[in-house]
Protein backbone atom coordinates (compact mmCIF):
# COMPACT_ATOMS: atom_id res chain seq x y z
CA UNK A 1 0.00 0.00 0.00
CA UNK A 2 1.06 3.61 -0.63
CA UNK A 3 1.09 4.40 3.11
CA UNK A 4 3.57 1.60 3.84
CA UNK A 5 6.30 2.86 1.50
CA UNK A 6 9.44 3.95 3.32
CA UNK A 7 12.74 5.31 2.07
CA UNK A 8 15.58 2.94 2.92
CA UNK A 9 18.00 5.88 3.37
CA UNK A 10 16.14 8.53 5.38
CA UNK A 11 13.39 6.19 6.68
CA UNK A 12 10.71 8.79 5.85
CA UNK A 13 7.63 7.94 3.86
CA UNK A 14 5.34 9.60 1.36
CA UNK A 15 4.96 12.68 3.58
CA UNK A 16 8.50 13.75 2.67
CA UNK A 17 7.99 13.49 -1.10
CA UNK A 18 7.46 17.24 -1.49
CA UNK A 19 11.00 17.92 -0.24
CA UNK A 20 12.83 14.74 -1.22
CA UNK A 21 11.05 13.69 -4.40
CA UNK A 22 8.84 10.72 -5.03
CA UNK A 23 9.46 7.28 -3.60
CA UNK A 24 10.69 5.01 -6.36
CA UNK A 25 12.08 1.51 -6.88
CA UNK A 26 15.41 2.12 -8.65
CA UNK A 27 16.69 -1.45 -8.40
CA UNK A 28 15.67 -5.08 -7.84
CA UNK A 29 15.74 -4.97 -4.03
CA UNK A 30 12.64 -6.35 -2.32
CA UNK A 31 10.80 -5.70 0.90
CA UNK A 32 11.52 -2.75 3.19
CA UNK A 33 14.60 -1.64 1.22
CA UNK A 34 12.93 -1.49 -2.18
CA UNK A 35 11.94 2.18 -2.07
CA UNK A 36 14.04 5.33 -1.94
CA UNK A 37 13.39 9.05 -2.41
CA UNK A 38 14.80 10.53 -5.61
CA UNK A 39 16.86 13.13 -3.74
CA UNK A 40 18.08 10.60 -1.19
CA UNK A 41 19.26 8.32 -3.97
CA UNK A 42 21.02 11.23 -5.66
CA UNK A 43 22.86 12.20 -2.47
CA UNK A 44 23.76 8.59 -1.78
CA UNK A 45 25.29 8.18 -5.21
CA UNK A 46 27.26 11.40 -4.81
CA UNK A 47 28.60 10.81 -1.27
CA UNK A 48 29.06 7.05 -1.05
CA UNK A 49 32.61 5.87 -0.37
CA UNK A 50 32.16 3.13 -2.92
CA UNK A 51 32.61 4.31 -6.50
CA UNK A 52 30.37 1.54 -7.77
CA UNK A 53 27.47 2.93 -5.71
CA UNK A 54 27.16 5.76 -8.21
CA UNK A 55 26.29 3.29 -10.97
CA UNK A 56 24.67 0.35 -9.19
CA UNK A 57 22.80 -0.64 -6.06
CA UNK A 58 25.27 -1.93 -3.43
CA UNK A 59 22.79 -4.63 -2.32
CA UNK A 60 21.44 -6.23 -5.50
CA UNK A 61 24.13 -4.88 -7.86
CA UNK A 62 21.46 -3.68 -10.29
CA UNK A 63 22.81 -0.90 -12.51
CA UNK A 64 20.73 2.24 -12.24
CA UNK A 65 19.16 3.59 -15.37
CA UNK A 66 20.36 7.06 -14.46
CA UNK A 67 21.59 8.24 -17.86
CA UNK A 68 18.27 10.01 -18.41
CA UNK A 69 17.71 11.18 -14.86
CA UNK A 70 19.33 14.50 -15.72
CA UNK A 71 15.85 15.42 -16.96
CA UNK A 72 15.01 15.89 -13.27
CA UNK A 73 17.42 18.82 -13.16
CA UNK A 74 15.30 20.61 -15.71
CA UNK A 75 12.52 20.85 -13.15
CA UNK A 76 14.64 23.09 -10.93
CA UNK A 77 16.65 24.84 -13.64
CA UNK A 78 15.94 28.57 -13.14
CA UNK A 79 16.90 29.37 -16.73
CA UNK A 80 14.42 26.89 -18.17
CA UNK A 81 11.65 27.78 -15.73
CA UNK A 82 12.30 31.48 -16.27
CA UNK A 83 12.18 31.08 -20.04
CA UNK A 84 8.94 29.13 -19.94
CA UNK A 85 7.48 31.66 -17.49
CA UNK A 86 8.44 34.52 -19.80
CA UNK A 87 6.77 32.85 -22.76
CA UNK A 88 3.62 32.13 -20.77
CA UNK A 89 3.53 35.67 -19.37
CA UNK A 90 3.98 37.15 -22.85
CA UNK A 91 1.13 34.97 -24.13
CA UNK A 92 -1.12 36.18 -21.30
CA UNK A 93 -0.27 39.83 -22.03
CA UNK A 94 -0.93 39.38 -25.74
CA UNK A 95 -4.31 37.81 -25.03
CA UNK A 96 -5.04 40.67 -22.63
CA UNK A 97 -4.21 43.17 -25.38
CA UNK A 98 -6.92 41.74 -27.63
CA UNK A 99 -9.39 41.76 -24.73
CA UNK A 100 -8.47 45.38 -24.10
CA UNK A 101 -8.97 46.24 -27.77
CA UNK A 102 -12.40 44.60 -27.77
CA UNK A 103 -13.51 46.56 -24.69
CA UNK A 104 -11.64 49.76 -25.56
CA UNK A 105 -14.77 51.93 -25.33
CA UNK A 106 -15.17 50.95 -21.65
CA UNK A 107 -11.77 52.48 -20.86
CA UNK A 108 -12.39 55.86 -22.47
CA UNK A 109 -13.65 57.56 -19.31
CA UNK A 110 -13.31 56.83 -15.57
CA UNK A 111 -16.17 55.13 -13.75
CA UNK A 112 -18.67 57.02 -11.63
CA UNK A 113 -17.75 57.61 -8.00
CA UNK A 114 -19.40 55.29 -5.50
CA UNK A 115 -19.60 56.60 -1.93
CA UNK A 116 -20.48 53.38 -0.13
CA UNK A 117 -18.96 50.58 -2.17
CA UNK A 118 -15.64 50.21 -3.96
CA UNK A 119 -15.79 47.65 -6.73
CA UNK A 120 -12.50 45.89 -7.57
CA UNK A 121 -13.59 45.75 -11.21
CA UNK A 122 -14.12 49.52 -11.26
CA UNK A 123 -10.73 50.10 -9.64
CA UNK A 124 -9.06 47.98 -12.32
CA UNK A 125 -11.01 49.84 -15.01
CA UNK A 126 -9.96 53.22 -13.58
CA UNK A 127 -6.31 52.13 -13.47
CA UNK A 128 -6.43 51.04 -17.11
CA UNK A 129 -8.19 54.25 -18.12
CA UNK A 130 -5.54 56.34 -16.36
CA UNK A 131 -2.75 54.32 -17.98
CA UNK A 132 -4.25 54.84 -21.43
CA UNK A 133 -4.61 58.57 -20.74
CA UNK A 134 -0.92 58.69 -19.83
CA UNK A 135 -0.07 56.94 -23.08
CA UNK A 136 -2.25 59.27 -25.11
CA UNK A 137 -0.68 62.29 -23.43
CA UNK A 138 2.71 61.18 -24.67
CA UNK A 139 4.27 59.76 -21.51
CA UNK A 140 5.23 56.56 -23.30
CA UNK A 141 3.77 56.66 -26.78
CA UNK A 142 6.31 59.21 -27.90
CA UNK A 143 8.95 56.53 -28.06
CA UNK A 144 7.36 55.14 -31.21
CA UNK A 145 7.06 56.61 -34.68
CA UNK A 146 3.34 55.89 -34.73
CA UNK A 147 0.86 56.36 -31.85
CA UNK A 148 -0.33 53.30 -29.99
CA UNK A 149 -3.89 54.58 -30.02
CA UNK A 150 -5.80 55.82 -32.99
CA UNK A 151 -6.06 59.58 -33.15
CA UNK A 152 -9.11 61.67 -34.06
CA UNK A 153 -10.58 61.17 -37.49
CA UNK A 154 -9.05 63.36 -40.15
CA UNK A 155 -11.03 65.59 -42.50
CA UNK A 156 -10.78 65.71 -46.23
CA UNK A 157 -8.27 68.56 -46.03
CA UNK A 158 -6.15 66.75 -43.46
CA UNK A 159 -4.72 64.00 -45.57
CA UNK A 160 -2.28 61.93 -43.53
CA UNK A 161 1.19 61.52 -44.92
CA UNK A 162 1.87 58.02 -46.22
CA UNK A 163 4.10 56.02 -43.91
CA UNK A 164 5.55 52.55 -44.24
CA UNK A 165 3.81 49.84 -42.23
CA UNK A 166 5.41 49.15 -38.86
CA UNK A 167 7.66 46.16 -38.54
CA UNK A 168 6.88 43.00 -36.66
CA UNK A 169 8.87 44.10 -33.61
CA UNK A 170 7.08 47.45 -33.33
CA UNK A 171 3.68 45.83 -33.73
CA UNK A 172 4.60 43.33 -31.02
CA UNK A 173 5.76 46.08 -28.65
CA UNK A 174 2.60 48.12 -29.20
CA UNK A 175 0.44 45.08 -28.63
CA UNK A 176 2.42 44.18 -25.49
CA UNK A 177 2.05 47.69 -24.07
CA UNK A 178 -1.65 47.58 -24.84
CA UNK A 179 -2.15 44.39 -22.83
CA UNK A 180 0.20 45.14 -19.95
CA UNK A 181 -2.16 47.58 -18.11
CA UNK A 182 -4.90 44.95 -17.94
CA UNK A 183 -2.54 42.31 -16.52
CA UNK A 184 -0.92 44.76 -14.12
CA UNK A 185 -4.22 46.23 -12.94
CA UNK A 186 -5.79 42.81 -12.34
CA UNK A 187 -2.80 41.64 -10.30
CA UNK A 188 -2.55 44.91 -8.38
CA UNK A 189 -6.25 44.95 -7.48
CA UNK A 190 -6.00 41.38 -6.22
CA UNK A 191 -3.05 42.37 -4.02
CA UNK A 192 -4.67 45.57 -2.71
CA UNK A 193 -7.97 43.82 -2.05
CA UNK A 194 -6.30 41.73 0.64
CA UNK A 195 -4.98 44.81 2.46
CA UNK A 196 -7.99 47.07 1.94
CA UNK A 197 -6.17 49.81 0.03
CA UNK A 198 -8.37 50.10 -3.05
CA UNK A 199 -9.81 53.50 -2.14
CA UNK A 200 -6.67 55.69 -2.41
CA UNK A 201 -5.53 53.92 -5.58
CA UNK A 202 -8.92 54.42 -7.20
CA UNK A 203 -8.89 58.13 -6.30
CA UNK A 204 -5.46 58.62 -7.90
CA UNK A 205 -6.52 56.65 -10.98
CA UNK A 206 -9.70 58.71 -11.41
CA UNK A 207 -7.81 61.93 -10.84
CA UNK A 208 -5.29 61.10 -13.60
CA UNK A 209 -7.81 59.47 -15.92
CA UNK A 210 -10.23 62.39 -15.88
CA UNK A 211 -7.82 65.09 -17.11
CA UNK A 212 -5.01 65.60 -19.58
CA UNK A 213 -1.51 66.59 -18.60
CA UNK A 214 -1.74 70.28 -17.75
CA UNK A 215 1.58 71.37 -19.21
CA UNK A 216 4.65 69.70 -20.58
CA UNK A 217 7.01 71.39 -18.10
CA UNK A 218 5.42 70.15 -14.88
CA UNK A 219 6.13 66.68 -13.62
CA UNK A 220 3.03 64.50 -13.72
CA UNK A 221 3.23 62.88 -10.29
CA UNK A 222 -0.10 61.07 -10.74
CA UNK A 223 1.11 59.51 -14.01
CA UNK A 224 4.31 58.32 -12.34
CA UNK A 225 2.30 56.75 -9.51
CA UNK A 226 -0.09 55.02 -11.90
CA UNK A 227 2.67 53.60 -14.09
CA UNK A 228 4.66 52.51 -11.02
CA UNK A 229 1.62 50.74 -9.54
CA UNK A 230 0.91 48.94 -12.79
CA UNK A 231 4.53 47.85 -13.09
CA UNK A 232 4.36 46.47 -9.56
CA UNK A 233 1.20 44.59 -10.50
CA UNK A 234 2.81 43.26 -13.69
CA UNK A 235 5.89 42.14 -11.75
CA UNK A 236 3.66 40.35 -9.26
CA UNK A 237 1.79 38.65 -12.12
CA UNK A 238 5.09 37.54 -13.65
CA UNK A 239 6.18 36.09 -10.30
CA UNK A 240 2.88 34.20 -9.98
CA UNK A 241 3.36 32.83 -13.50
CA UNK A 242 6.90 31.78 -12.54
CA UNK A 243 5.59 29.93 -9.48
CA UNK A 244 2.91 28.21 -11.55
CA UNK A 245 5.40 27.21 -14.25
CA UNK A 246 7.85 25.91 -11.65
CA UNK A 247 5.16 23.81 -10.00
CA UNK A 248 3.85 22.37 -13.28
CA UNK A 249 7.36 21.68 -14.58
CA UNK A 250 8.37 19.90 -11.40
CA UNK A 251 5.29 17.72 -11.46
CA UNK A 252 5.67 16.80 -15.12
CA UNK A 253 9.41 16.16 -15.07
CA UNK A 254 9.50 14.36 -11.74
CA UNK A 255 6.82 12.01 -13.01
CA UNK A 256 8.89 11.47 -16.14
CA UNK A 257 11.92 10.75 -13.98
CA UNK A 258 9.94 8.25 -11.94
CA UNK A 259 8.89 6.45 -15.10
CA UNK A 260 12.54 6.19 -16.15
CA UNK A 261 13.93 5.09 -12.78
CA UNK A 262 11.11 2.87 -11.64
CA UNK A 263 11.74 -0.87 -11.77
CA UNK A 264 8.55 -2.89 -12.08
Amino acid sequence: MEQEKQCRICLDGVDAERELGRLIRPCLCKGSISYVHVQCLHRWRQTSASKSAFFACPQCRYQYRFARTRIAGLATNPVLVGGLSGLLFTFIVMVASYITTFFMSAFEEPTYQSLFFISPIEVAQDLITAAFRVLRDGELAGTFEEPIFSSKSTTATEMPLPSPPPGVLKRFIRRFILGLPLVGASSLVQMLLSVGALGPVQWIARYRGSRNRRNSNSRDIAAIIIISLLLVGAARALYKVYQLTQDLTKRALLRAEDAILEVN
